[in-house]
């Protein structure tokens, strides 16, 4: 709209956007702005890390010029000569109050910059009543007196050095926005000024809220190599700022050309999320940190936009003191669902085709157009109400419309987890009677936005269903122990930086993850360029040699350092242990194979050396092992992580043995080299009084070992685990991973075969119309309690064919492992195939085949093995 006619309050600019000067009206609204900008800016820069407050001052002093009597206008120049003005849109004005704020802050009595014609501004000489800064000579207008106050509260001299050091960085941040915003509008010259979407190099980031502390985070938030920044670039007329609307509008073409890929990861619905997660931050900010949610009328897409310097977005207040109802927390949910699918449809919808919001219980927001900024009926501010009494019935017209906007978006190639976040938001209409997935809190939906930045392949991209159904498969990852990890962690790098000997051990009952937890200090250790080797105490020790456990670990120790070693460490490591060990050697080279390496001169001789001169060989070995791993380490330019797993079932010859490693260790500490670091795993769910175990677990105070005890997981961390496997939102699987949760006690072994065995029984499936995971509520919880992880592996065994539970019972009594060869040997013998059975067994997740050890088969967990052993007996008995 155009005007050739002036008011005394109009703020007049020329077409620089410059404050114009030297006319009849500069005395008026001109100097009635700058006078305002003046006196804000000490306010404005003290806040510079509180967005929510310096979006406060410049609204208010937009209001404040609108509120003048008669009202203000913020007006343009467009023909000089014949006197013509064009008014000014909020989005400009913004950017221009925040350029103005931000500049000449060291003399306030001069004009703000951008002012042409130098001249200066003199501050009043009268305060009046309200304490403000305003002139005297302008009255209230009315329904101000609030914003004046805000607007006029005195403040007291701040100390000149610091606000000028504040100036100066904010200078060099203007500076280096203008080099960037340079260089984007170089770069659009041959994208023919398109709209761009996120680039890490030409746009700053994007500021966000952290998950945990709900604090502004320094750090960016990556998505699989999606930068976090919007697409917000500078308009035709030089704006910083774009509001939602007009970034939908200037992303349709990038829009379509996504939707016709294959990939439903695209860019634009990647930049999306970031938008949509920026504004519910913003949303939960102002609620949390201010104290004041934003009024339900304002919660429109319109309202919602994006600045460049300093970057975050916000959300405009339009709402007149009269209509400031923030609403239920449904009707807050569903105006938001409105703003994203506007968002992730990228078309402004019609209102007579979408669902409006309804609840005979809040009448309050009975019926508002969410669409408008027509005043909803006044009341008074009031708390989110999270309560929802019993589900009724939704009127089928506005469930029609909520199932034709759904069906628009999935018409528009949107992922269907997109297409479920807005239908949850869209059931919100339904208020306090909505259904069960709606959402109930902008915490969930803040959670799933996250989810779906973070981890698209799991909670944003759709599930493939080809010619064959997707099998459930277990996240391999620790889920519920970022606590003990941390432990852990911190306990290696005191290790490394001491170079004294340490240790941790790990217990907890029977399928906790104890063995889970102690890899961790495996990839701890590759970190560190180490060595790490492993072993296993067999439960079944019938068919196990003496120090089996323990000469497999130094075995492996033996292999991984030759590999690494130079030349001239081999030497030197060779001559020391001739030097220590002498021709007892062979004894310990008949433990240990491997040590051949280390002697290559004269291992032949020492092999075959009598072991009659000892006095006692039990002791003699551990004297020997002791000097193996000192030699070693102290010649390792690389730190040694060991660890030996079920040490209780070690036999008291080996843990003897063990305690002299741990003293040998403890012995070179402060020698000039890294001594080892040792990891033991027991159980805690067994009475150990009066055994050899107890008695050596009472030993260890001597050492420097930790104690990590693992429990069983929470209900949080099941649902962690359901999420993921199943690629849903934590919130819809919360009820099922309760059911799971009681079924399983938390134990991590017996819920990840719980949930084999539900998918197994088909309660668990793929829902082929929705392309998503579902099950059967009703069947889960009707089925019965297995009283032990071993009976819930017994029954799902005893489910197989007879080939299979053969196969399964005859290795289960022949220990954890089993080499090919034996496989052969058995085979002919019962006249099976063992190794065809095995394969099979270990694609159901029973046991593991270890391609590296040539056809080696092992029990996945030694409750497995025990399970196996009961399927055993229940053949011979049949």
């Amino acid at each position: 709209m155009y005007y050739t006619s002036l008011k005394p309050q109009d703020v007049l600019f020329t077409k620089d956007y410059n404050l114009k000067s030297n006319t009849s009206h500069s005395s008026g609204g001109n100097q009635q702005f700058q006078l305002l900008i003046n006196t804000q800016k000490h306010h404005f820069v003290s806040n510079i890390n509180n967005h929510m407050e310096q979006c406060n001052i410049i609204n208010n002093i937009i209001q404040y010029i609108q509120g003048l009597n008669p009202p203000g206008r913020f007006l343009i120049e467009t023909d000089a000569a014949n006197n013509v003005w064009a008014c000014i849109d909020y989005e400009k004005i913004f950017s221009i109050v925040m350029q103005l704020l931000f500049e000449d802050l060291g003399n306030n009595n001069n004009v703000v910059g951008g002012l042409s014609g130098g001249a200066e501004l003199q501050y009043p000489t009268t305060i009046n009543a309200a304490n403000n800064l305003l002139p005297t000579s302008y009255t209230n207008p009315p329904g101000l007196q609030q914003q004046q106050a805000v607007l006029g509260q005195g403040q007291q001299q701040e100390d000149c050095t610091s606000l000028q050091q504040q100036h100066d960085i904010l200078q060099m941040q203007i500076q280096q926005l203008q080099q960037k915003m340079l260089q984007q509008q170089q770069q659009s010259v041959t994208t023919n000024n398109s709209m761009m979407m996120p680039s890490q190099s030409s746009q700053p980031q994007m500021a966000h809220i952290n998950m945990s502390s709900n604090q502004p985070s320094t750090q960016p938030r990556m998505a699989s190599g999606v930068s976090t920044n919007v697409s917000c670039s500078k308009d035709k007329e030089g704006s910083d700022s774009v509001s939602l609307r007009h970034w939908i509008e200037r992303s349709k073409l990038k829009f379509a050309k996504d939707m016709t890929t294959t990939n439903n990861s695209n860019e634009y619905i990647k930049s999306a999320i970031l938008i949509a997660l920026m504004t519910i931050d913003y949303i939960i900010e102002s609620e949390q940190e201010q104290n004041e949610s934003i009024p339900l009328a304002s919660l429109v897409s319109k309202n919602i936009f994006f600045y460049l310097m300093p970057d975050f977005v916000w959300i405009m207040n339009s709402s007149e003191d009269s209509n400031s109802d923030i609403g239920t927390v449904q009707s807050r949910l569903f105006a938001v669902g409105l703003i994203l699918y506007e968002l992730f449809s990228a078309e402004e919808p019609l209102i007579e085709d979408m669902p409006s919001f309804t609840n005979t219980a809040s009448p309050s927001v009975q019926g508002i157009d969410l669409n408008t900024n027509t005043d909803a009926p006044s009341e008074s501010k009031q708390q989110p109400d999270t309560t929802r009494p019993q589900k009724r019935l939704s009127t089928t017209g506005e469930g029609d419309k909520i199932s034709s906007c759904i069906a628009k978006l999935e018409g528009k190639g949107a992922p269907r987890s997109i297409c479920t976040l807005v239908k949850n938001l869209l059931d919100c209409s339904k208020g306090d009677y909505c259904d069960d997935d709606a959402y109930s809190s902008f915490a969930d939906l803040r959670q799933d936005l996250t989810l779906m930045v973070d981890d698209p392949s799991c909670y944003l991209d759709d599930i493939q269903v080809t010619s064959s159904l997707p099998t459930l498969e277990i996240c391999d990852k620790l889920y519920g122990r970022q606590d003990e990890e941390t432990r852990l962690g911190g306990l290696y790098q005191q290790y490394m930086s001491e170079k004294t000997s340490r240790g941790v051990i790990i217990s907890g009952g029977a399928g906790v993850g104890k063995s889970r937890l102690a890899l961790h200090a495996l990839k701890l250790t590759s970190e560190s360029n180490g060595l790490f080797c492993a072993a296993k105490f067999e439960q079944n020790q019938l068919n196990s040699k003496p120090l089996q456990a323990v000469g497999e670990l130094f075995n492996a120790l033996c292999d991984v350092f030759v590999e690494g070693a130079t030349p001239n460490d081999l030497l030197l490591v060779e001559y020391e242990l001739q030097a220590s060990l002498g021709n007892q050697a062979g004894l310990l080279m008949g433990v240990v194979p491997s040590l051949m390496k280390l002697l290559p001169s004269c291992w032949r001789q020492l092999l075959g050396t009598s072991s009659g001169g000892c006095v006692d060989i039990v002791v003699s070995m551990r004297y020997l092992f002791g000097e193996l791993l000192r030699i070693i380490s102290s010649h390792s330019k690389r730190p040694i992580s060991l660890f030996m797993d079920d040490i209780q079932f070690a036999d008291e010859t080996s843990l003897l043995l063990i305690s002299q490693l741990l003293i040998s260790a403890k012995a070179c500490s402060g020698g000039g080299f890294v001594p080892a670091f040792f990891i033991f795993c027991h159980r805690d769910d067994e009475d150990y009084h009066n055994t050899p175990f107890g008695a050596w677990l009472s030993s260890l105070s001597i050492f420097s070992l930790e104690s990590i005890v693992l429990g069983d997981l929470s209900v949080e961390s099941v649902n962690s685990l359901v999420s993921e496997t199943l690629h849903l939102s934590p919130r819809i699987t919360r009820p099922l991973s309760a059911v799971v949760h009681h079924k399983s006690r938390g134990n991590p072994l017996f819920l990840t075969q719980l949930l084999g065995s539900l998918h197994g029984q088909g309660y668990i499936y793929v829902d082929l119309t929705l392309s998503r995971w579902a099950w059967n509520m009703e069947k889960i919880a009707q089925e019965p309690v297995s009283p032990s992880v071993v009976a819930l592996l017994t029954k799902e065994m005893k489910r197989l064919h007879a080939d299979l539970q053969l196969g399964l019972g005859v290795v289960s009594c022949l220990g954890s492992s089993i080499q090919k060869d034996v496989l052969d040997i058995l085979s002919k013998d019962l006249n099976v195939d063992l190794f065809d059975i095995l394969n099979q067994v270990s694609k159901k997740g029973f046991m593991d085949k270890l391609e590296d050890d040539g056809a080696k088969f092992c029990f996945a967990h030694d409750k497995i093995q025990e399970a196996g052993m009961c399927i055993s007996s229940s053949i011979l008995v049949n």
